[in-house]
């Protein structure tokens, strides 16, 4: 009596079918990138993409439906979408169409056994231009048909400054318009300072808020803001200065034991700086603090003890870096005189 042998069942996974409407040609491939390419969504966001999980249903035609992730959207964006109420295992059509009903772009999807489309990004047709579209998703066998719309936002963001020249520790006010109503928008300065600010947009689009310069390099750098759902950055040079400060004294001959104070700007905004006499090797003779504007006082608060006739103070910034000096002497002792005593 034969055996019969039992052979493990090889699952096939179907095809992603993409129609280019621009060509017709058919091609089957489970990821394409570029035009009327469709791939899974990632279950997270590369860093600085935050996008709403929180589907919204708008029009719905018989027993099917479908979402979409976001309904304004950039040409920077994808489309995602979710369905659901299809036939198990069907083709889905997905067509982009205007108000006026033309197609833009087809992609065919695939249901799942359930009749469920889980949420997939589509890259969008990079001819939409500003203005409302839907999205028509048709089962090819079943023919149940869901649709739901979005805003296309083609207008790039724009952004200004109250003032385009600055220094380390300083505050820059922004403003900025374009974004889309509602996302929050992220500030940036250069590549490497990370997220300086984040402003939420208006129902307008317009964003406004504050940085604070971080401790650069002087140099031209470039202020950057990004709306987490439109992803289309807008951006402006600022130029960040270094510091230069300077240091007057009260006095600058001293008597012995007398006290001498000073003046100083052009320090970084609540800055520590350190005083040193005639050598930056030695310990520090004061601690200072620079106020919000940079400067730094001092009044008859210090006197010099056992300096000789010829002396320099250095004043060091310690976020800054920045020096400054001032140079004092210090006059020798008056000589005591005695009269001669009369015979």
């Amino acid at each position: 009596m034969a055996k019969l042998i039992k052979r493990p069942l090889i699952a096939i996974p179907a095809a992603i079918i993409i129609l280019a409407a621009a060509t017709g040609m058919v091609v089957a491939a489970p990821h394409v990138v570029g035009l009327l390419s469709s791939q899974p969504r990632p279950t997270s966001q590369p860093r600085g993409v935050a996008v709403s999980h929180t589907p919204t249903t708008l029009s719905v035609s018989g027993p099917a439906s479908v979402q979409l992730v976001a309904q304004d959207l950039t040409p920077a964006s994808h489309l995602a979408l979710m369905g659901s109420g299809f036939g198990g295992r069907e083709r889905l059509e997905v067509t982009v169409v205007d108000s006026q009903g033309r197609p833009y772009g087809q992609v065919t999807l695939v249901a799942g056994d359930n009749g469920r489309l889980r949420e997939t990004a589509v890259a969008l047709p990079p001819q939409l231009a500003s203005g409302d579209y839907q999205v028509l998703v048709v089962g090819s066998m079943s023919h149940r048909t869901a649709s739901v719309a979005f805003r296309m936002h083609d207008i790039p963001p724009t952004v200004t400054l109250d003032a385009y020249t600055s220094k380390p520790g300083q505050s820059v006010g922004f403003a900025g318009g374009g974004f889309i109503p509602g996302e929050n928008v992220h500030v940036y300065l250069g590549r490497a300072s990370g997220q300086l600010a984040s402003a939420k947009a208006t129902e307008g689009g317009a964003v406004s808020g504050r940085l604070k310069i971080p401790a650069l390099p002087a140099g031209t750098y470039t202020l950057t803001l990004v709306g987490e759902s439109s992803q289309t950055p807008a951006s402006v040079g600022l130029n960040v200065q270094s510091f230069t400060p300077w240091v007057v004294l009260d006095r600058y001959a001293l008597a012995p034991g007398e006290r001498v104070g000073f003046i100083g700007q052009g320090f970084a905004p609540g800055e520590q700086v350190l005083v040193y006499l005639n050598s930056l090797h030695a310990n520090p003779v004061m601690r200072v603090t620079a106020d919000p504007a940079g400067q730094i006082i001092a009044q008859d608060t210090w006197a010099p003890s056992g300096a000789p006739a010829q002396n320099v103070l250095t004043f060091v910034g310690q976020m800054s870096k920045a020096t400054a000096t001032a140079e004092f002497t210090i006059q020798p002792a008056a000589q005591s005189t005695s009269s001669p005593t009369a015979p």
